[in-house]
């Protein structure tokens, strides 16, 4: 008997159809479904390439966006590392369809279509909302810095004034040998020469110039006093690692998925004036209202705090105990202490005397505060110890002094304590992955719109992964076939109005 062995070359033979190139239940098949869903909803802000029917015809926006979101979820930013994956990848080959773009098409489309990707963005948080994979109840606000794709160098307003002070003098001393030579016989080739040189070197010292000039415009343009010349629009931020010019961003987080809800890149340094804007951008993707904010001490905006409770969420965010001065600790040990009596509105000191409201409303550092003082101190024993006003004791208590000591006492009980203990671990983990899948270099574009693109990539990516261990991809595709995409709700609403009014016109028509 005879056996039939195949050869090297059959056994590693690739299937015949692209079809076949991934399993029914890969996850890019979702992936593939998820965008082509969304692209078709809105047609309306896909590029176009023109007019013009002459040059290749323009690729698909669908396999552009599936191409970089692919990339972004197995750590693949650079477009030269893309292009080379669109040619050896099965997984990739299935999903542009054997398209090969090559790498500056793929860098262009990246940075040419923010609202598209950001489009695609919004849409797959809604479909994990609406999927009931969110349900934004309870969440958790963080920030971090990532570096910008500028050097460590930047310029400051003294810095240019020294360049352009150096820059000047060069200027006038090579005017100077210039004025020589002019002076001199021109008959002599050297000297032409030389004339030549200066006047180049004038040239390219009176560009300098024009360029510091024009930096130090956008400097005062902007109101800052650093400025990071390859990407003007990057901070310069105070890291581990120095001052480093970099971006603010923003994370908002489910903390029942540990899904990212938001993902915006912030104009300010640090995260003190944030709380709102983070809920407010929240309410306006997703139309999420949570009914508690975990926060760190970095949001203890009291009264963007006070504003946000008003509208019904709780915030645990710690605030920081008023810290004691050595003088009041001071007087405290020396038994001087002061006692406010909230029926009659004053202090009563621990000599026993009234300091009553003598001034409402008064602006001290970003809080408003009433101003109390004793009527007479003169005969205290412990004035001394106590105060060198000659009128007598002056306190000053803030308006909202009973909320903010209220706040504080809630952030002592074991509920409060055990809700932010878990924010470390739901808030920081997306951007330690984040920062993992961006590694070494963690921006390839520069400008803060730009920079916003590769932050809704990574993202997506980041949530994508987290779905991909919540559910599997034929239950994905089942979901995916019930959701529809808020332009089709959009349209939908829209065409029954439509037909509302023109049946309400009919019957008005019938009835006269």
């Amino acid at each position: 008997m005879s056996f039939i062995t195949a050869t090297p070359r059959e056994q590693f033979m690739l299937p015949l159809s692209i079809e076949e190139y991934v399993c029914f239940d890969h996850f890019v098949r979702f992936l593939d479904a998820f965008v082509e869903k969304v692209i078709k909803s809105r047609p309306d802000i896909l590029p176009s390439k023109g007019g013009s029917s002459e040059g290749r015809p323009s690729y698909p926006p669908g396999c552009l966006i599936k191409l970089l979101i692919y990339g972004y979820l197995n750590r693949i930013a650079s477009s030269r590392r893309l292009e080379n994956e669109t040619k050896r990848n099965m997984e990739v080959i299935w999903l542009m369809s054997n398209l090969q773009p090559d790498h500056k098409t793929i860098a262009d489309f990246r940075k040419d279509n923010k609202s598209l990707i950001k489009h695609i963005t919004i849409e797959f948080r809604r479909f994990l909302k609406d999927s009931g994979y969110i349900k934004g109840e309870s969440i958790s606000i963080d920030g971090t810095k990532i570096k910008a794709n500028a050097s460590r160098s930047f310029l400051s307003m003294g810095l240019i004034d020294k360049k352009v002070s150096q820059i000047e003098k060069e200027l006038e001393r090579y005017f100077s040998l210039l004025s020589d030579n002019d002076a001199a016989e021109a008959e002599q080739e050297h000297l032409q020469a030389v004339t030549q040189e200066l006047q180049s070197k004038i040239a390219r010292l009176e560009e300098k110039l024009q360029h510091l000039e024009s930096q130090k415009s956008l400097l005062e343009t902007l109101d800052r006093d650093t400025l990071a010349p390859t990407d003007p629009q990057a901070q310069i931020t105070k890291t581990k690692d120095g001052f480093l010019p970099g971006y603010n961003v923003q994370s908002t987080v489910d903390n029942r998925s540990h899904l990212i809800l938001t993902c915006q890149v912030a104009d300010y340094p640090n995260d003190y004036h944030l709380l709102e804007e983070n809920l407010n951008t929240l309410k306006e993707q997703l139309d999420l209202v949570p009914h508690t904010c975990v926060a760190d001490g970095g949001y203890a905006n009291e009264q963007q705090v006070q504003r946000i409770e008003k509208r019904g969420i709780e915030c645990v965010i710690p605030f920081q105990d008023d810290a004691q001065s050595e003088s009041k600790k001071r007087q405290r040990d020396l038994g001087i202490y002061f006692s406010y009596d909230q029926q009659a509105d004053r202090f009563i000191c621990s000599q026993g005397k009234a300091l009553v409201l003598v001034q409402r409303n008064i602006l001290r550092k970003q809080h408003y505060y009433n101003k109390y003082q004793s009527k007479d101190c003169s005969d205290c024993p412990k004035k001394q110890h106590c105060t060198k006003s000659k009128t007598g004791r002056i306190i000053y208590r803030r308006i909202d002094d009973a909320w903010l000591q209220a706040h504080q006492q809630k952030q002592k009980t074991k509920a409060f304590k055990d809700k932010y203990k878990q924010r470390k671990n739901v808030a920081e983990h997306p951007f330690g992955t984040m920062k993992l899948y961006m590694g070494f270099i963690p921006l390839l574009l520069r400008g803060k719109q730009k920079v916003q693109v590769e932050i809704d990539l990574y993202a997506t990516a980041y949530n994508l992964t987290r779905l991909k261990n919540m559910a599997t991809v034929p239950v994905l595709l089942e979901k995916l076939a019930q959701w529809r995409p808020i332009a089709e709700i959009q349209n939908f609403c829209r065409s029954l109005c439509l037909v509302f009014a023109k049946n309400r016109t009919i019957r008005y028509s019938q009835i006269n």
